[in-house]
């Protein structure tokens, strides 16, 4: 459970949960008509997009109670049929997520049912961009994890936004208008990663991982060029932190500019395929030299920008200095993290704080011991110590709730005093 653990806590395929997780069930007849869906969508893409079919084994979960529903029975029997699903509960070593998983002798594309949109158009895309998940072992396309810390800073963030601003600039425009929307958007993303080495190779793989499931989830629910802008510009409207959740912006981007350019670019695609190259060359596009960029920046808006990015980042050093005042030199209250079976969090709201630790503003850990939540608070989650931490600065006197953060602990469990004065620690009764 450890390896897979540290996966999920850095590519994060888990997303924000629910108000209240509590009054969250799964609706089979429901379930039922989402699976018929995707079911007709897969058929009908026949698999065109990658030569590979996105039908197979999905799973609906509760991450709750566990309840699942899957759209076929597993070979361990777990699963029953009932109400035009195969209903059950899933076992309790299984991590529950947005992703693939390896489950009763199948490999499932499993979703958490709150997780799934009302609107059908969001509701195909996520489907198909977690059931990519599934088949990218087959197509090569899992490169290992990487992260992203320099973009929390304002200078990387800046030219990220600028090639952002270019591409859909680009994808609204047509001929040389498009090519020079195009240089611009390569000279920005050339720009961002002259100031930070090794940058190349740690987006390049989340544009690989998270960005083409994004892209296939998009194209295969059937959205439009325009109706893609539209639904980028509304999801930049409500993104704060571009460490885990860039890609799911750039990734559509360069895929839906290289669907109209090279109509077969997905067959040389690999685990190391760079999306800002492979677009250049369809198109006939080349990044221009970095000093120019500050000036090309200017008509995408790059003055207001700087500027907003800049008092973001005086925010951002503070925001750093608080927490570590609150999560490492004051009290705290620790828990482990490697009996840890589910996980949520927002992708917009992971902040990178040393090079092995990272700040969650939104996120609920459920594991051996309990349930912890943190919604508008912070938890610092340790990759070496495996721990994570909130802080006890203004608790409750049972150590159980905190400014942003709730805990309940399962039978057994009980919080004591930690190695440090005024630590706390979630243990065995």
């Amino acid at each position: 459970m450890r390896a897979v653990f540290v996966l999920f806590a850095f590519l994060g395929f888990s997303l924000i949960g629910p108000a209240n997780a509590a009054d969250v069930s799964i609706e089979l007849e429901k379930a039922a008509q989402y699976f018929r869906e995707f079911d007709q969508l897969c058929k009908e893409d026949g698999g065109k997009l990658w030569g590979v079919s996105f039908c197979g084994p999905m799973v609906f979960v509760d991450p709750v109670n566990r309840m699942a529903a899957g759209n076929e029975a597993d070979a361990e029997g777990e699963l029953k049929s009932k109400a035009g699903v195969f209903a059950g509960e899933l076992p309790p070593e299984v991590m529950i997520a947005n992703t693939a998983v390896e489950w009763g002798g199948k490999r499932w594309t499993m979703i958490m049912w709150w997780s799934i949109s009302s609107e059908t158009d969001e509701r195909l895309a996520l489907l198909a961009h977690e059931a990519f998940h599934r088949i990218q072992p087959q197509l090569g396309l899992t490169p290992s994890a990487q992260i992203n810390s320099h973009l929390d800073t304002g200078e990387a963030r800046f030219w990220l936004q600028m090639e952002w601003n270019a591409l859909q600039k680009a994808l609204s425009s047509k001929g040389q208008a498009r090519r020079d929307a195009v240089s611009d958007a390569l000279t920005f993303r050339a720009a961002r990663r002259a100031f930070f080495p090794g940058a190349a190779e740690n987006e390049g793989a989340l544009e690989i991982f998270e960005g083409l499931a994004e892209y296939s989830g998009r194209r295969l629910a059937g959205f439009s060029s325009a109706k893609l802008v539209e639904a980028i510009t509304a999801r930049r409207g409500k993104a704060t932190g571009f460490v885990r959740s860039f890609a799911y912006i750039t990734g559509p981007l360069y895929g839906f500019l290289l669907d109209e350019a090279a109509k077969d670019w997905r067959k040389s695609v690999t685990a190391k395929t760079d999306l800002g190259v492979s677009l250049g060359q369809a198109v006939g596009a080349e990044a221009r030299p970095v000093k120019d960029a500050e000036r090309l920046a200017e008509p995408y808006g790059g003055a207001a920008l700087r500027k907003a990015e800049h008092a973001r980042e005086e925010r951002r050093v503070e925001q750093l200095a608080a927490w570590r005042t609150s999560l490492i030199d004051g009290p705290i209250l620790i828990v482990d993290l490697k009996s840890v079976t589910a996980g949520t969090f927002d992708p917009r709201a992971v902040f990178p704080f040393s090079d092995k630790q990272t700040v969650y503003t939104t996120r609920e850990l459920q594991a051996e011991w309990g349930t912890l939540t943190v919604k508008d608070g912070a938890i610092l989650e340790d990759l070496v110590s495996r721990t994570a931490s909130v802080s006890l600065q203004g608790a409750a006197p049972d150590h159980l709730r905190g400014n942003g953060w709730t805990l309940k602990l399962n039978p057994g469990w009980v919080v004591r005093p930690g190695e440090r004065a005024g630590d706390f620690v979630v243990a065995k009764e």
